[in-house]
C-alpha cells in the first residue's frame, strides 16, 4: 500500500495541472498594427477644428520619430480608418508646442471592438529651430484624448 501512495499523489498533481493549463486567456495586447513608414500626420486645419469626438486612448508614447497610440476597446475593423490630424501650427514658446487629434472614420458595417495600436512617423512635425548644446531640439506634443504632453526630441533639419 505504501508504494501506491506516491503514485496516487503524482497522479492527482498531474490531473490538477492539466486542468489549469487548459484555461485560455484573451490576448492582452492591441490587435491591429499599422506600419509607421507610410503613416504620417495629415495637416488639415478645417478637419482639425471640426473633430470633437476624440478616440479614447489607453497608452501614448514616442520612440525616436514614431508616435505610438494604443486605443481603448473601440468599434474598429480596419486601422486604415484612423487619421492623425495636425493643425499645422506650433507655439512660439520654448520649447515649441503643437496639437494633434486622432480621427476615426466609422464603418457602418463594423460591429467588432478592438484595441488598436497605431504607429505614426512624426518627423514632419519637426521644424528649424535653435538646437541645444547636444544638437537636438524639443517639441511638446499634446494629443487630444490623452492626459499628458509628450516630449519629442529630434535633430532639426539643416537650414
Amino acid at each position: 500500500m505504501r508504494s501506491k501512495l506516491p503514485f496516487i499523489l503524482l497522479l492527482i498533481v498531474l490531473i490538477y495541472s492539466c486542468k489549469t493549463q487548459k484555461k485560455v486567456s484573451e490576448p492582452v495586447g492591441p490587435e491591429l498594427l499599422m506600419d509607421d513608414m507610410f503613416r504620417k500626420p495629415v495637416s488639415d486645419k478645417i478637419l482639425f477644428a471640426g473633430t470633437n469626438d476624440l478616440v479614447p486612448l489607453d497608452t501614448v508614447y514616442i520612440v525616436k520619430d514614431t508616435l505610438h497610440l494604443i486605443t481603448k476597446k473601440v468599434v474598429a475593423c480596419d486601422a486604415e480608418n484612423f487619421k492623425l490630424i495636425w493643425n499645422g501650427t506650433w507655439t512660439k514658446t520654448l520649447p515649441a508646442q503643437t496639437n494633434l487629434k486622432l480621427f476615426q472614420a466609422v464603418e457602418g458595417s463594423c460591429k467588432e471592438r478592438h484595441r488598436v495600436h497605431l504607429l505614426y512617423n512624426i518627423s514632419p512635425l519637426s521644424f528649424k529651430q535653435a538646437a541645444d548644446s547636444t544638437g537636438t531640439a524639443n517639441l511638446l506634443i499634446k494629443v487630444g484624448g490623452w492626459k499628458n504632453e509628450l516630449k519629442y526630441r529630434y535633430t532639426p533639419p539643416k537650414k
